[in-house]
């Protein structure tokens, strides 16, 4: 239901809520990346706590697309917040401007292709490696975020709406899957050679904000990246917000009683009827990352061979197993959005 706050057209609108009408209810969570995967849904009724909130703060609320993705943030904020929504919403096009993978000349450009003794890195730039380092570690290499250049030579090497527009298709409505009708020759034993024989991501080597990496490592923060900023609007920018929750394309991050005082109710999307959801999530108050990650979504087929974006560490080639998505609960957006990955890549025997 959209009959309160409507979402307008216009790119990065901000919306009230006023105490007549109906306020966001829960966020939802689906397989990240999916430009409509996060909305805010509505409740019928308010409870004299929730009448309360109103009185106190506004709860407005903001939607944008960046990163490839739809972004919503929501959050009870007092008159003089009210500008908070949109210096957040500038802090993730600034990210994006400078760590996507596919704008030439920006900060991850220049350290993909820098072949030196000492990159100098910014001090985001630094969190990031860093973070993607432990990540890498911690998860025993499951999370990887080297497969830029199989990502590359499956036929990811522009963002989904460039692929779309470039063979004037759309996606079936929540699902971003497409055929590439060139005669793109995808050479699987080729892939799989080079992403073996690729620089690791355990030779980064730190000294302040100077960087030494193995020659020609490269890296993709799409696997990181919406998580990551989630978790930094959050600690940053909405840091004295008490109640509220931010969606980076279904990576959520939640804080704060909710709309009803029992804490925000997230709804996890059905992955084989995603205009469905499977479950719900009660955050009961607390702080909590969620995100979902799925295989049923940025799907492309090349030359007669079919591809996703998650990629097994151990073929270099897009993951097969027996799970089609995964939602995973943890105390960040990145980590939730890197453990769901992880199962997914897994499957359920390991």
């Amino acid at each position: 239901q959209r009959n309160a706050g409507e979402i307008s057209p216009a790119r990065g609108s901000i919306h009230k809520h006023q105490p007549d009408t109906n306020i966001p209810a829960y966020p939802r969570s689906s397989a990240s990346d999916n430009s409509t995967s996060a909305y805010p849904c509505y409740s019928k009724t308010t409870t004299p706590y929730q009448s309360f909130i109103i009185k106190m703060t506004n709860l407005l609320w903001k939607k944008f697309n960046a990163l490839g993705t739809e972004i919503v943030l929501t959050a009870f904020l007092k008159d003089n917040q009210k500008d908070i929504l949109e210096k957040a919403k500038n802090v993730v096009f600034d990210f994006e401007k400078r760590f996507s993978r596919f704008l030439q000349g920006n900060e991850l450009y220049r350290f993909n292709n820098f072949d030196g003794d000492y990159f100098e890195a910014s001090d985001m730039m630094i969190d990031l490696l860093k973070e993607a380092k432990k990540m890498n570690i911690e998860t025993k290499g499951v999370f990887d975020p080297t497969v830029i250049g199989s990502l590359e030579a499956l036929g990811y090497d522009k963002s989904f709406a460039e692929i779309a527009a470039a063979q004037n298709g759309e996606p079936r409505q929540g699902r971003e899957k497409y055929e590439d009708k060139t005669d793109k020759n995808i050479d699987p034993e080729k892939i799989g050679k080079n992403f073996l024989d690729r620089p690791k991501i355990s030779g980064l080597e730190f000294s302040g904000n100077k960087v030494s990496k193995p020659y020609g490592l490269r890296i993709d923060f799409g696997g990181i990246g919406k998580g990551y900023i989630a978790d930094f609007l959050a600690k940053n920018v909405l840091s004295e917000i008490e109640n509220f929750w931010i969606s980076a394309g279904g990576d959520l991050f939640l804080k704060g009683p909710g709309e009803d005082g029992k804490g925000w109710k997230v709804a996890v999307q059905n992955p084989n009827e995603p205009e469905k959801q499977t479950f719900s999530i009660q955050t009961r108050g607390k702080t909590l990352g969620v995100a979902t990650s799925a295989v049923f979504k940025r799907k492309c087929t090349a030359g007669g061979f079919k591809w996703h974006h998650l990629i097994d560490p151990k073929t270099g080639l897009s993951v097969k197993n027996d799970i089609i998505a995964v939602t995973a609960m943890a105390p960040t957006a990145e980590q939730a959005d890197i453990y769901a990955k992880v199962v997914l890549i897994l499957g359920k025997k390991q």
